[in-house]
């Protein structure tokens, strides 16, 4: 998990890896954040809404 600013256009991304039901490691991005609080806040709810994916 990481955040990171896209310096042509001012904006910051959030690159996400994580394990989906079946056990495969996968990766996703998220672009166009205007602040890093914002990307952060999006980093931590889908991290918190995949760990209770695999709970219920």
């Amino acid at each position: 998990m990481a955040v990171y600013k896209d310096e042509a256009n001012g904006t910051w991304r959030v690159i996400y890896r994580y394990t989906d039901w079946t056990g495969k490691p996968k990766q996703t991005q998220k672009r166009g954040f205007k602040t890093k609080r914002e990307a952060q806040q999006w980093e931590w709810e889908t991290m918190l809404k995949n760990r209770n994916d695999y709970r219920n």
